[in-house]
């Protein structure tokens, strides 16, 4: 009997450091600054997964989402960076799928399946809720705040749906 590798699995390494990229470039097109941050981020969320740590993930994605945030408080435009946004939070879920996969599973097992359902449903869940929010800050910047109020409920309930 061989002994399990409690590893992340190489999918997941490279689908959370392709989002990781993502999200740096989505940032990177409206605000270089904000890039930097993120890339750092990117960095030390690579180091999460090199080490599995997942208190190193987290914090590597949170440094992500402060350089879009960063772009966002400078006025970049919006639609890049909610494309940034949902591309960073990506990488932190992939990341995280990986080290526990990884750790209950090992290294050795095929899980490629099972993680190409999680980041493929991870990523429909995103992008509703990212085109949901989008549609909500176009309608507010069109001065129509009832259809904003109605379209923020629309979005906060498939996201409620989506996470349960």
């Amino acid at each position: 009997m061989s002994e399990i590798t409690r590893e992340p699995s190489r999918f997941g390494i490279a689908v959370a450091a392709g989002f990781g990229l993502l999200a740096v470039a989505a940032t990177g097109i409206v605000v270089p600054t904000g890039a930097a941050a993120a890339g750092i981020g990117l960095v030390v969320l690579l180091v999460g997964l090199a080490l599995p740590s997942q208190r190193l993930i987290t914090n590597g994605a949170g440094i992500v989402l402060l350089g879009v945030l960063y772009a966002g408080y400078t006025g970049a435009p919006a639609a890049p960076l909610l494309v940034a946004a949902l591309t960073g939070v990506l990488a932190w879920d992939a990341a995280s799928n990986a080290v526990s996969v990884g750790e209950q599973l090992g290294k050795e097992s095929s899980t490629f399946r099972g993680e190409v359902v999680h980041v493929a449903s991870s990523f429909l869940a995103g992008t509703v809720a990212v085109a949901v929010g989008y549609a909500v800050y176009l309608a507010a910047a069109g001065g129509q705040p009832m259809a904003a109020v109605f379209l923020l409920v629309v979005g906060a309930v498939a996201l409620v749906n989506a996470l349960r």
